[in-house]
């Protein structure tokens, strides 16, 4: 985990905000004492800063005269209004200070400002929760056409782990060493096709309840009615809406 040093004066809604920041960051909090601070920089050894200007007098300015001086290379992230931000991002700070507004803090807020200086192991879905990287769900996609997986990649990388198999043996293969928690698989592919594939799947007793969504690259309606009676999660036309499928496998998960 990456470490952050919080410095300010902590309110109720900082100190909830320190716990919940917990599961993605190492934080220590500090008091906004210049000497107290710039002792726990050297300490610690920070990846970020973290800053909650409230409460700061002329004086903190050396604080922050320290971190342009001793500590360029580490990014601060100022818990302030813009004018704070400009007050106390002096000493050719411009590139090392970013701030967030305290009328428009959220953990959320304050944790995309935060990603955006350091590589945290968070993600943040679209509806605003916030996860581990490690917490999201694992999607295998199964298809004969590398432009097709690069495709599905793309689509899903952003909300969800992606695995991605060329053909129905080796996704097996695959599951065998990692399970995962959806499978969207090509109908169509040589060899072992989506119907095998997933006659197989059916047959083993830790994947067998698998949700699987099929891709066809055929809309006619008896191909239609072969791939329903399958009973697959979802089906869809190739190629596939990144919107539709993103909430449809949303439904599943």
């Amino acid at each position: 985990m990456k470490r952050v040093l919080f410095v300010g004066h902590f309110s109720e809604q900082t100190k909830q905000m320190q716990k919940e920041l917990a599961q993605f960051v190492k934080i220590q909090l500090c008091s906004d004492n210049v000497t107290i601070a710039e002792s726990m920089l050297s300490i610690y050894e920070p990846d970020l800063v973290l800053v909650n200007v409230e409460g700061f007098t002329d004086s903190h300015l050396e604080f922050f005269q320290v971190l342009a001086e001793k500590y360029a290379g580490v990014p601060v992230v100022l818990i302030g209004s813009q004018d704070a931000y400009h007050r106390y991002s002096m000493y050719d700070m411009v590139e090392q200070i970013s701030y967030v507004d305290p009328q428009n803090m959220t953990e959320q807020a304050l944790l995309e400002a935060m990603m955006a200086r350091i590589d945290i192991d968070a993600e943040i879905l679209p509806d605003g929760t916030i996860i581990s990287r490690d917490e999201r769900k694992m999607v295998m996609v199964v298809d004969d056409s590398p432009m097709m997986l690069r495709s599905m990649k793309q689509m899903l990388e952003e909300r969800y782990q992606v695995m991605l198999a060329t053909s129905g043996e080796q996704a097996l293969a695959m599951m065998d060493k990692r399970k995962p928690d959806l499978v969207v698989l090509d109908y169509e592919m040589p060899e072992c096709d989506g119907r095998e594939t997933l006659e197989m799947i059916r047959t083993k007793e830790q994947i067998k309840d698998i949700p699987v969504v099929f891709l066809t690259g055929h809309g006619d309606a008896e191909h239609i009615r072969s791939v329903l009676d399958l009973n697959p999660s979802a089906y869809f036309l190739k190629p596939p809406k990144a919107d539709k499928i993103l909430e449809v496998l949303g439904q599943l998960l």
